[in-house]
């Protein structure tokens, strides 16, 4: 007698480098429970992500989820999935709103143990007076773990999608030399190097022979700013908005290694085994945000003792200095090329 498929909803409305964390433990699910679908909702277009899990659907939510009336649309739309459970890996008050309608519903629902306590904790003490938290995808782990679901499996590299890099070939052409990914940008200030910085080491790998560079941002002002960057050498091109996510995943894919920032970028590589040295300035890896798969990223930081002055980041420095971004374009330069020396 076959057995009932069940059907799991995961919630995960944001952010990007979230919902790519997310990635590993889905699929170890996916292997797992082959007869069961796995529902992923989350608020942009990342189906990407998940790209070659046959029983794993992406659903992007309508942008009125940000309001409360959106927010029962949402649980409606759930309910209409039939779920046998629904996953709440964000636990913000979207997800509590979205939970309270579904237990009015009598559907069973998990939610993670995010540790916002502990983090905070972190960021009022300080690394040095502290331990390591639980990594993030741990976090997701024990959420399905908790439930009676249990990832297990090897995650290989996301598979090759053939479409998005015919797109790239067609962009770029063939391979030849070295390829250099740079992302210098991320959503707060403090992650951020001084513009100064990221453009002398730019130009360090732009008069490098057969060496060709690509820049990964998004946003209106990271556009212009990569445009007018990558304009300046002939062999730099900023790749914003001329490639989609799953583009951007294969060119990834074909670099030889990425330099970025601790920003969502560093987990999109991790994805495709990308080697990565990411940098990361006011917040810290004690937070559990590294990307997966540390053996292909590196992380370079300073040992100024007020980091992580908060979890995800911040806009403002309260000693007004921001001693934590205080790298040198030859600091990082001599340890982005030990990287790219040991593949």
């Amino acid at each position: 007698m076959e057995s009932e498929k069940n059907t799991y909803v995961i919630l995960r409305l944001s952010s990007l480098g979230n919902v790519a964390m997310l990635v590993p433990i889905v699929t170890q699910l996916s292997q797992t429970y082959p007869s069961d679908e796995f529902i992923v909702i989350s608020l942009k277009p990342l189906e990407a992500l998940f790209y070659g899990l046959k029983n794993v659907r992406f659903v992007e939510a309508d942008p009125e989820v940000e309001r409360r009336h959106g927010l029962f649309r949402l649980a409606k739309q759930i309910m209409s999935y039939h779920p046998t459970k629904v996953f709440d890996v964000q636990d913000d008050f979207r997800t509590r709103v979205v939970r309270y309608f579904l237990h009015w519903h009598k559907i069973p629902t998990s939610t993670i143990h995010t540790g916002r306590r502990e983090r905070r904790a972190l960021a009022r003490t300080g690394y040095e007076q502290s331990t390591p938290l639980k990594p993030e995808v741990e976090r997701y782990a024990d959420t399905f773990r908790d439930a009676g679901l249990v990832p297990a499996g090897a995650v290989n590299v996301m598979p090759v999608n053939e479409q998005a890099a015919a797109k790239v070939k067609e962009l770029f052409g063939e391979k030849k030399g070295r390829w250099i990914g740079i992302a210098p940008f991320a959503k707060h200030l403090s992650n951020v190097l001084p513009f100064k910085t990221m453009k002398d080491v730019i130009a360090v790998y732009a008069q490098q022979p057969d060496t060709r560079i690509f820049l990964f941002g998004a946003g209106h002002v990271e556009t212009e700013m990569l445009r007018q960057w990558a304009s300046l050498w002939d062999n730099v091109e900023s790749v914003t908005n001329q490639l989609p996510l799953d583009g951007e995943l294969e060119l990834m894919r074909h670099i030889d290694g990425l330099l970025c920032m601790d920003s969502a970028n560093q987990h999109l590589a991790a994805l495709v085994s990308c080697p990565t040295l990411s940098i990361w300035c006011g917040t810290h890896t004690y937070m559990g945000f590294a990307a997966w798969g540390k053996a292909n990223t590196q992380v370079m930081s300073l040992p100024v003792t007020c980091r992580p002055c908060s979890i995800h980041g911040t806009e403002r420095c309260k000693y007004r200095n921001f001693a934590c971004k205080a790298f040198t374009a030859e600091q990082i330069v001599e340890r982005f090329n030990k990287l790219l020396n040991s593949k």
